[in-house]
């Protein structure tokens, strides 16, 4: 008697390469879904970071465009930068005094927000002493 796969056997093996394949490719495509936004995530976070420590001390609520903050001689990052708008707002937090009998020490602390859109929004404190 020969040995030999039935029809039945053949359509089922066949029908669970075909499941496996799918899985497959949609697993494929989640990553890629994935990694498009964590791209754009960290291209967006750079954006804020490079004007994290910017010049502009004296506008305390703005939104600053980053062409204009930014020189670049190439024409195509500079189109990209002139549609990017960051908003800035700057507040001040509850100062922290220190007391002693020699000295007193205040801190002051200032947030500042960085956002771009509904993309992100990054916070950065910095303070200063005072005598």
């Amino acid at each position: 008697m020969k040995k030999s796969l039935t029809l039945v056997e053949v359509l089922i093996s066949v029908m669970l390469i075909s499941v496996v394949i799918t899985a497959m490719l949609q697993i494929k495509n989640n990553n890629l879904i994935i990694l498009k936004k964590v791209n754009n995530t960290t291209q967006n976070s750079s954006y804020v970071n490079l004007l994290a420590f910017d010049k502009i001390k004296n506008n305390q609520d703005t939104k600053i465009y980053l062409d204009e903050q930014i020189n670049f001689k190439d024409d195509d990052i500079r189109k990209k930068l002139k549609t990017i708008k960051v908003t800035k707002k700057t507040t001040q937090e509850k100062p922290i005094i220190l007391k002693s009998d020699d000295y007193k020490l205040t801190i002051m602390i200032y947030k500042t927000i960085l956002a771009i859109e509904d993309k992100i929004t990054t916070n950065y404190y910095r303070f200063s002493l005072e005598q």
